[in-house]
């Protein structure tokens, strides 16, 4: 009653009405009548709601470190552990960053809500109240206390982690890379900090059970020696694998590196790696892990599955390496699994480490293959018969005669060919006819059998044993030349055979000359550099020794084997030659070139009856008389020839030059910009050929010969040697080259 009464008052003392004025109009109401039909969610989408902060927008779906911190309720610490072992990686939105918070660290939503129902996330939660109670007890002095709980610690897997990022097997391969380096990368470093030495210990048995299946399985394609280390490439279920080995010296930790992420990735890829070897040694009928991590059963009984000889020497045992360890361990353990026709008999087999490998298999060899075998043996005979008898053609060809000499040289009896189709197609006979006597139950048989590439590259060492002094580095070429099919022996108590054995056939040495004490070895054996082995492998070729002997200073170049020559438009040099060796050429021109020299020498013998001259020489100054009087009336056709070909090349370029200019004013400007960028692509490549060739040509410019002198000395010394020459003639006529001083 009293409010009615003041606006009363007011109104008539006044005039007004509120905010109202007497006379204008009422303004419209922003709020809808209470009598209109519009719903809540209508009114809602006509005029809107003031939106609450950080729940939509890049502000929602991207959070900073702190937040997620915050909204988890762990340690920095724990919230980096939990990132790499669940694979979660901060994030850049796109656009804007959120709020403009530029420079910071942001995670998606997803990715936190993920970590949120983590069961590693409870087993920290409790680890971190598990060392309040240990720190407790310690504070209290209550030492024997504070050791009891230690055993009652936490403890979590990674088994469903695995599982969960790595859904298929082929998903796992693809991702070993980098779990291959940073093992290799532990098994060298020193046990000094946060790095124990069972940390240690255990990167060496991963990385030599992964190099042993390798080797067992001839899973290694490609090798390279770096300044890094050595890099191998595997394919394993047609998955290429790359990774690298440090190399064996003294490893001086940087003090700069955080190892607690380093240890935290080597936590997880220990148990990826586990996951890996298991399924692979199962593919080949074993168990993983090999029986190389104790000599005592756990009843502390002596296992009889384990000898000395697979167990290294901090494990009281003789072996001199891990992988030798595990390589030894894998024999025992194919011999163990064998029953009637034993795995370790397909090792044997499909591996060629048996001598009497040849035997079995032309004991056992089919109808079908020796038929083939024959028919390639007649081309091949074919094929010798056709040179036998052009040879004897040739005995009645006059020398003078152009069109003989021409004919000669156009008709070519292809011996290579065949030859090399009946040296390949009776190996590859030899292969199959030794994998189908194994039995075909063994897994190791079918595994090798089906993959037509390792048994190939089986082959190249095939009957090859290599002995690795103690300066040589073991452990890559021990692995690399049993993936092709060779053996190994070395200077060792657990070597199968001693350094003076006769089926030794390359020693490697990497030492500038050889020592006394090899004069007394056997001299059926070449003495080799570790290079050689690392390039045949990468050309699939056994390449000559000759430039890799002991003493030699300059060794052909390690060329990569990733660098795909032809696409990148240069190919180096000693990668073209090997390739003409590949195919033949250099050995069919060095035979060529014996064959003359053979037959020079017997021309030779033969003289003729006028003033006693051998008969080789009147025909040589007959055919210098006749090239005498045909080069003067050729050198002009020569020349006109010449002079036209040049102008027809110029014509033509001066013609492609007219019409690309004509197609490149008629494209669109966005056609002419593409195709712009493409020539500047082409440019740039071009551009790095050109100055590889320049390269090249100074390097072969300035190479020493056998004198001692490079090229462009013996350059200079030649166009000297030439105006010395000059001058002396010009003395001779009474005058002189060399310019007198002036006189001031």
């Amino acid at each position: 009653g009293l409010g009615v009464l003041v606006n009363s008052i007011i109104l008539h003392t006044t005039g007004k009405m509120g905010n109202r004025v007497k006379g204008r109009p009422k303004k419209k109401s922003i709020k809808a009548a209470t009598h209109s039909g519009l719903s809540a969610q209508r009114k809602l989408s006509r005029f809107g709601k003031n939106r609450k902060k950080d729940h939509a927008g890049l502000d929602a779906t991207f959070i900073g470190r702190a937040k997620v911190l915050k909204r988890l309720q762990i340690s920095l610490k724990d919230f980096r552990r939990l990132c790499i072992l669940k694979g979660v990686y901060p994030r850049e939105p796109r656009g804007r960053a959120p709020r403009n918070k530029k420079g910071q660290v942001f995670y998606h939503i997803k990715d936190v809500k993920a970590l949120a129902h983590e069961p590693l996330l409870e087993k920290f939660r409790e680890f971190r109240a598990f060392m309040k109670k240990v720190r407790r007890s310690a504070n209290r002095n209550e030492k024997d206390e504070a050791r009891r709980k230690e055993p009652l610690a936490p403890k979590y897997t990674l088994y469903h982690l695995v599982r969960e990022r790595y859904p298929r097997f082929t998903d796992a391969l693809g991702d070993l890379d980098d779990a291959l380096c940073l093992v290799c990368l532990f098994a060298t470093l020193p046990s000094d900090g946060r790095i124990k030495a069972g940390i240690t210990r255990k990167a060496q048995h991963l990385a030599s059970a992964w190099g042993a299946y390798c080797a067992t399985t001839s899973s290694i394609t490609k090798s390279f020696i770096s300044v890094k280390g050595v890099y191998f490439e595997a394919e394993i279920q047609n998955t290429p694998i790359r990774w690298v080995v440090p190399h064996n010296f003294t490893q001086y930790v940087p003090e700069g590196v955080d190892f607690r992420v380093m240890l935290t990735f080597f936590e997880f890829y220990e148990t990826l790696l586990g996951f890996v070897l298991f399924k692979l040694y199962a593919g080949i009928g074993l168990r993983y892990p090999l029986p190389v991590a104790a000599s005592k059963a756990a009843n502390g009984s002596v296992d009889t599955n384990v000898t000395s000889a697979t167990l290294h020497p901090t494990l009281g045992g003789k072996a001199t390496s891990v992988l030798s360890a595990n390589l030894s361990a894998l024999q025992v353990a194919l011999q163990q699994a064998s029953k009637g026709n034993s795995a370790a008999e397909a090792v044997k087999y499909s591996l060629q480490d048996n001598e009497d490998f040849q035997a079995e298999v032309e004991k056992t060899a089919s109808k079908a293959s020796k038929k083939r075998q024959q028919q390639l043996a007649k081309s091949v005979d074919d094929a010798l018969r056709g040179i036998s008898q052009d040879d004897d053609e040739d005995e009645n060809i006059d020398v003078g005669s152009d069109e003989s000499m021409g004919d000669d040289e156009g008709e070519q009896v292809p011996i290579g060919a065949p030859l090399r189709e009946a040296l390949e197609a009776i190996s590859d006979n030899n292969m199959s006819e030794s994998s189908t006597n194994v039995d075909q139950d063994t897994l190791l048989a079918d595994h090798i059998r089906q993959n037509p590439d390792a048994q190939k590259r089986n082959r190249l060492f095939h009957n090859l044993t290599f002995f690795l002094s103690r300066e040589v580095p073991r452990g890559y070429l021990e692995l690399i030349i049993l993936s092709y099919g060779g053996k190994v022996v070395w200077e060792g108590q657990d070597s199968p055979i001693s350094i003076s054995d006769p089926s030794i056939t390359h020693h490697i040495v990497d030492r500038p000359k050889l020592l006394p004490s090899y004069t007394s070895l056997p001299q059926n054996r070449e003495f080799v550099q570790p290079q050689w082995i690392v390039d045949c492998v990468n050309f699939q070729f056994v390449l000559p020794v000759s430039k890799y002997g002991v003493g030699v200073v300059e060794l052909p170049p390690h060329l990569s084997p990733w660098v795909e020559d032809k696409e990148e438009g240069y190919v180096p040099k000693y990668a073209a030659e090997v390739e003409k060796m590949k195919n033949g050429e250099l050995i069919e021109n060095a035979v060529a070139a014996n064959e003359n020299e053979i037959t020079a020498d017997s021309e030779g013998d033969d003289y003729s009856s006028d003033g006693g001259l051998p008969s080789n020489v009147v025909k040589k100054d007959q055919r210098e008389d006749m090239v005498e009087s045909r080069s003067e009336s050729s050198e002009e056709e020569e020349e006109d020839e010449d002079d036209q070909h040049e102008k027809e090349l110029q014509r033509k370029q001066l013609e492609d030059d007219e019409a690309k200019q004509l197609a490149k004013a008629l494209m669109s400007k966005k056609a002419a910009r593409l195709y712009g960028r493409m020539q500047h692509g082409i440019a740039q490549k071009q551009a790095k050929v050109d100055n590889l060739h320049k390269k090249r040509r100074e390097i072969e410019s300035t190479r020493e010969k056998k004198d001692g002198k490079s090229m462009q000395k013996l350059k200079v010394e030649r166009l000297k040697k030439e105006r010395k020459d000059v001058e002396d003639m010009y003395v001779e006529t009474g005058g002189s080259m060399k310019k007198k001083r002036r006189k001031n």
